[in-house]
């Protein structure tokens, strides 16, 4: 609902093939999770904590703008980097691949495999996007509050959370037609900020716990509303700083894609 949403919500800026694949983009927003399976060790390995940033473990210090600086801070802070998560990196990551894509597009529009392929990272990006709009994707707590004894009570809020935009059945043009979509001028900072505005809204979810089962309660409604027309605004305009970027990337000679 949201990656199509998303989609839809663009401006005429970007090509039409893009602005008609919300189908696509949909379809592989999917797979981050898909990718997450006990079946294939190695790769759950290193996609699992893509999807989320435990900021509690972090102890107040300053997120770096880039992955490996990250993983040193971590080691500083004597924090497994698997167990406090790489979410915002995640985010940055695939929106320079879907720029590098987009760039492709720009040099070889009528090539349908690189059409394709903007379509499939444009949905990788949005899954992580949308994660971290979801408030329990940035928190310790992600499945309950912890004990004293820092014990997890394996609680439903989390997907009770996660389930909300299906089952207030919002409407992918409806959410488009009511967001404002702005290209970033800086790309990690404004991924920190939005990060920073859904952290805040972790106590808000614990509020609303006993609530959360019934998406007709106009407190929680509203706050399922608000949350999807966030996710749908800051994706789209990942989407549309991501085709401003293209623009500026040069392609290596000896590439061809025709």
């Amino acid at each position: 609902i949201l990656t199509r949403a998303s989609v839809l919500a663009v401006p005429e800026e970007l090509p039409p093939f893009f602005r008609q694949g919300g189908d696509v983009a949909a379809h592989c927003s999917i797979d981050p999770d898909l990718a997450k399976n006990r079946a294939a060790p190695h790769l759950i390995h290193t996609e699992k904590p893509e999807h989320y940033l435990n900021v509690e473990m972090l102890d107040g210090q300053e997120l770096p703008g880039k992955r490996y600086a990250y993983l040193t801070l971590c080691i500083k802070q004597g924090v497994r980097p698997s167990e406090s998560g790489l979410l915002p990196y995640a985010v940055a990551e695939w929106t320079e691949q879907l720029a590098v894509a987009f760039a492709e597009y720009r040099r070889w529009p009528e090539v349908a495999a690189v059409q394709h392929k903007c379509m499939v990272y444009a949905g990788w990006l949005a899954h992580y996007a949308q994660d971290m709009c979801q408030p329990l994707h940035l928190t310790i707590h992600h499945h309950g509050r912890l004990t004293a004894g820092g014990r997890s009570p394996r609680s439903s809020i989390h997907e009770k959370m996660d389930s909300l935009v299906e089952r207030l059945e919002l409407e992918p043009r409806e959410l488009a037609s009511d967001v404002k979509v702005t290209a970033f001028d800086s790309l990690m900072p404004a991924i920190l900020a939005e990060l920073e505005r859904s952290y805040v809204l972790v106590d808000r979810v614990y509020e609303l716990e006993e609530l959360l089962s019934n998406a007709a309660s106009p407190d929680v409604s509203a706050f399922g509303l608000a949350r999807a027309r966030v996710a749908t605004e800051f994706t789209a305009s990942l989407y549309l700083t991501a085709w401003r970027m293209s623009g500026q990337i040069e392609l290596p000679g000896w590439l061809r894609r025709n």
